[in-house]
């Protein structure tokens, strides 16, 4: 019994490593099509809530509305982006001279006269890790932008093959039992990748809509860049809601002549962050992630290791897919319990694995 155990845990091991291995060594295939089914299912869950605003529109309509909707704020985020680097080079020499301010303000309070940026950069490289920073952002971006015709062709054949995803599960599931199961394993899925892919759409919106109505206020300048930087992070757990505050904050810092508005922005900001992290977003969110704060994190720190920004961007619901996948097999249902919130990875109430279980190694 204990040769059998630790044969199944060493095949579990190997097993795990190779298939992280052949995410990271594909991931230029794996991570457009991964982001492909984000986008079809994000599309399809926005034309779906259109057609259910009346009978009278039609499904086909609805989709074409979510799609050219969908085309048209990311040509427009493109656009901010391309306007919003034009505007930086153009005011680079007064954020130059505010930030060598800035340090010789901080070295009269300090004592140290000679502090300047660059005694300070030469010491701890400070520039160099916020080009490298940057340069990964960029990168990412750059990533996304030109594998959009590819993902753009995912998406299309997913909405092509959709309408026959019915008739393939009655073949790949004679069985009438494993077939339902199949269906109600993949609906499960289904359900929570969309349930977080509309909570947090709505949230980051609302966090978005406070945040650019702030810093138009305060008169921080490319505000409608830093808002699209907002919406595009709060998808990041925990680490992007952090990096959406401080982000624009350290450039009002660098922008202004005074802390004052740097301190109410950061106030507004941080505010509208806690608010709706802690209230609204869980009351939403409900039970569709089912994950721990610790198992959040770790899977933000593996998908990033893995895919980049990308897998940044999708970790959270590739751990759910993972999860709810390991918990169909009793080798690794123990690894999706581990996962899981509450100790329930089938996320149906019960805490108990179904009664028909999948052969295990």
């Amino acid at each position: 019994m204990t040769s059998d155990t630790s044969i199944r845990s060493s095949l579990l091991i190997l097993a795990a490593i190779a298939l992280f291995w052949t995410f990271y060594v594909t991931r230029d295939l794996i991570a457009p099509f991964a982001l492909a089914i984000f986008f079809w299912l994000a599309i399809d869950a926005f034309a779906r809530w259109i057609d259910d605003l009346s009978p009278r529109i039609p499904y086909w309509f609805a989709l074409t509305v979510a799609m050219i909707v969908t085309v048209a704020a990311l040509g427009g985020l493109i656009v901010v982006v391309a306007d919003t680097v034009g505007s930086v080079v153009d005011e680079s020499p007064h954020y130059a001279a505010r930030i060598n301010e800035l340090f010789a303000w901080v070295g009269t309070v300090t004592g140290q006269e000679n502090l300047s940026f660059s005694s300070i950069n030469e010491r701890f490289g400070i520039l160099e890790s916020l080009q490298g920073a940057i340069g990964g952002f960029a990168q990412t971006i750059q990533g996304v932008v030109s594998d959009f015709l590819l993902i753009a062709i995912y998406v299309v054949f997913l909405f092509v093959a959709q309408a026959s995803f019915p008739g393939k599960m009655d073949n790949l599931f004679p069985d009438q039992v494993k077939r339902a199961r199949a269906i109600r394993i993949g609906s499960t899925i289904r359900h929570s990748i969309e349930r977080y892919i509309s909570v947090q759409t709505l949230v980051s919106l609302i966090q978005t809509v406070i945040s650019y109505v702030a810093m138009v206020a305060l008169g921080l300048d490319n505000a409608l860049f830093w808002a699209l930087v907002i919406f595009i992070l709060n998808y990041i757990p925990i680490v992007g809601g952090f990096a959406a505050v401080a982000l624009p904050v350290l450039f009002g810092l660098v922008q202004f002549d005074s802390l004052v508005p740097v301190a109410v922005l950061g106030g507004v900001l941080f505010g509208a962050q806690f608010l709706v992290s802690n209230t609204l977003q869980p009351k939403m969110m409900g039970d569709s992630m089912n994950m721990s704060a610790l198992v959040v994190v770790l899977s933000l720190t593996v998908w990033g290791a893995l895919w980049g920004g990308v897998g940044a961007f999708l970790s959270a619901p590739m751990t759910v897919i993972l999860m709810i996948i390991l918990a169909q097999f009793p080798t690794t249902r123990w690894i999706a319990i581990m996962l899981s919130a509450d100790g329930d990875p089938d996320m149906d109430g019960d805490g108990k694995p179904d009664r028909v279980v999948t052969p295990s190694l």
